[in-house]
This record gives structure tokens, C-alpha cells and sequence, in this order.
């Protein structure tokens, strides 16, 4: 004989196993382990400290010296003589200083604006520039004039002819050059401004998550290759002769640097180690969060010490002041290869520790974090 149960309260029971279902469920999803992926609301405080904090503010203050360079332009223009090319080549440092820090932020709307090539590809194509300048001819949004625009084109007006005021005061047609590029990059600035501090802000804010395309996972991608591109390779590796990933061994060129017509007039590359220096400052305010203020806001470091890891935030901190050193601790880029490791020793931090506890993808899938 077949024993058969039977629930008088069977609507009951169901309920109560539903019940008891529903509350298992809740308190896994809240019990997240370190190292675990978060979820989208842990990156409110994070994306908002990120972009007011951040990108914003270094957006604005770009904007800001470029229109105090397009005034120094203005009293040059007026008044072409030492003391105003003293105060135009002060407005171009604070400039291109600046820059460095927008740059970093290659993504969203600073790449869609073509900040990075359109300001600073270098060496400055001499033959292409003077070419440009005779025939009046010039257009700075198009790739054909990459190499003969932005700050390495003004490095060379200011620094590389013989006599720089005999340059401009013997061709009219240097100073227009002149005034439609630093103007046309004034445009470009004001541009990045409002459309960070515009509707981009709240979609930033809004694109939570770690998945490719949210925000958290472009601005770490995108800072990154920046910095492998334009930092490790373009500032560092090229001169000396070692370009990544894979690290192949190339002919060191140390013309091949920022602000090169400068540094031959100065007789040293202090000024091209100082710019290295601020796109460094700017990947580590990203990772620290770092307040327009200077104080210490909700930044990727903080992810990872709610997380457990500690030492990996040790480590990346570690390393930034490493850099540092390595930058206080030389006279050039050339010499040896102690800035290159260092600078590469942050990739690695990044993608092998910070990626995989973040849970982000690394998304130019290169195999260079090892």
C-alpha cells in the first residue's frame, strides 16, 4: 500500500518555502566577499568624486590656460618684441602643462574631439609646417596636419629658429599661422569643457557597472592605453629605444621628445621630464580620487581596500612614487632604462591585480600585464 501525504495547508507551505527561498537569496546578494564584483550602486560615490572632482576641474583649468595663452598671443601679435615673447612661451608652459592632464582622459568626449591628435603628436613635421605656413593653407582638424599642429608646431615657432623675433617680425604670415593654431585649440578646449560639465556628467555618473562600455570600465581601459601609448611608449620608450608591449628593441632617437626645440635652447630636459611628470600625477589622481582641492576623495583605491586589498593599493602607490623618483633622479629622458621599467611596472599593477579585483576587463586584450 502506497502511503500518500497530504498538506491540508498546501497554499501554506508553498508560501512559507517561497518565503524562506527569497530570504536565502537576499542575504547571499548582500554577504559580497572581497575581491568580488560589485555592484552598480557601489560606483555612485566613485563616478561623481571622478568627474566633478577630476575630469571637470581639469577640463576647466585647460580651458583656462588656453585663453591665457590666446591673450599672450594677442599682446605678442600687438607688440612683437622680448619682453612679450618672455610672457607668450610662460603661457605656452602653463598650457601644454595642462594638457598633459586632459589627455589622459582620452575618452568620451575627449576622443571624439581628437584632443590627443590633434594637440600633440610629435616630432613637428618642419617641411609640412613651413609648407603650411607660406601657402596659407591650413586646416587643424585633419589628419594631413597632425604632424605640423598643436603645442610640439609651437614648441619649434618659439624655441627653434635662430632668432625667434626676426622669425615673426620677417613674415607676417608665421604670426597668422600662429594666432588661427592656438586659437583653434582655445575652440577645442571650451568645447571639452562644456560637454564634460553638460549631459555627459549625469551619463557618466548613471553608466554604473564593470562591464565593457560603463563608465568605471572605460575611464580605467581607456586612461590605461593612454598611458602605454602616449606615456610609456611616445614619452619614454621611442627615445630610447624600447616600444611595447612586447617590449621590441627599436633605434633610440632623443630627438624624439616633448618640447625638443626647448630643451636645445635650455641645455637640459626639464621641461620635457615636467610634463612626463604631470600625465603621471594625473593617472594617479584618477586612482586616488583626488579632489580639485588636493584632498582625498572616492577614487580606485578605496574599491580595493573595502575589497581586502590593501596590499595591492600599496603596491600601485608604491610604484607612483617610484616614477617619481625616477623622474627627480635624472637630467633626460635617455641615459638608461630606469624610467621605462618603472612606467611599465604600473601596467603591469594594473592589469594583473587592479583589473581582476575590480572584476574589469582589460580591454585592449593585450597580453602586457605580466
Amino acid at each position: 500500500m502506497k502511503t500518500i501525504i497530504q498538506f491540508r495547508n498546501w497554499p501554506l507551505f508553498v508560501f512559507s518555502l517561497l518565503f524562506l527561498a527569497v530570504v536565502a537569496i537576499t542575504i547571499s546578494a548582500c554577504e559580497t566577499e572581497p575581491g568580488e564584483g560589485p555592484t552598480e550602486e557601489d560606483f555612485t560615490n566613485l563616478l561623481t568624486n571622478q568627474v566633478d572632482e577630476v575630469i571637470i576641474p581639469t577640463m576647466e583649468d585647460y580651458q583656462n590656460k588656453m585663453n591665457d595663452l590666446v591673450d599672450a598671443f594677442n599682446d605678442f601679435n600687438t607688440t612683437t618684441d622680448a619682453n612679450n615673447l618672455t610672457g607668450l612661451r610662460t603661457a605656452y608652459h602653463q598650457a601644454y602643462t595642462s594638457y598633459q592632464a586632459a589627455a589622459v582622459h582620452n575618452y568620451f568626449a575627449t576622443a571624439n574631439q581628437a584632443l590627443v591628435t590633434t594637440s600633440n603628436l610629435y616630432p613637428v613635421d618642419l617641411a609640412l609646417l613651413e609648407n603650411l605656413i607660406d601657402t596659407e593653407s591650413y586646416n587643424f582638424s585633419t589628419t594631413a596636419q597632425e604632424r605640423a599642429n598643436g603645442f610640439p608646431a609651437i614648441d619649434y615657432m618659439l624655441y627653434g629658429p635662430a632668432d625667434v623675433l626676426d622669425y615673426f617680425n620677417d613674415d607676417p604670415k608665421t604670426l597668422a599661422f600662429l594666432s588661427a593654431l592656438i586659437n583653434s585649440m582655445k575652440a577645442k578646449a571650451a568645447v571639452l569643457a562644456t560637454q564634460w560639465d553638460g549631459s555627459l556628467r549625469g551619463n557618466f555618473i548613471e553608466n554604473g557597472g564593470t562591464a565593457l562600455g560603463s563608465s568605471l570600465s572605460v575611464q580605467l581601459n581607456e586612461s590605461l592605453v593612454y598611458y602605454e601609448d602616449h606615456v610609456r611608449e611616445n614619452k619614454v620608450g621611442i627615445p630610447i629605444g624600447r616600444l611595447g608591449p612586447l617590449d621590441s628593441p627599436i633605434t633610440p632617437d632623443p630627438t624624439k621628445i616633448e618640447g625638443y626645440y626647448q630643451s636645445q635652447v635650455d641645455g637640459n630636459e626639464d621641461f620635457t621630464l615636467s610634463l612626463v611628470e604631470e600625465a603621471i600625477k594625473e593617472m594617479e589622481d584618477i586612482y586616488l580620487g583626488t579632489t580639485s582641492t588636493g584632498t582625498d576623495g572616492q577614487g580606485y583605491d578605496d574599491l580595493l581596500n573595502v575589497r581586502g586589498q590593501s596590499s595591492v593599493d600599496s603596491d600601485i602607490k608604491a610604484q607612483f612614487t617610484a616614477i617619481y623618483n625616477e623622474i627627480s633622479n635624472r637630467s633626460s629622458i635617455s641615459g638608461d632604462d630606469g624610467l621605462y621599467l618603472a612606467v611599465q611596472a604600473l601596467v603591469t599593477l594594473f592589469k594583473s591585480d587592479l583589473f581582476p579585483v575590480l572584476n574589469v576587463q582589460d580591454a585592449d586584450g593585450l597580453n602586457d600585464g605580466d
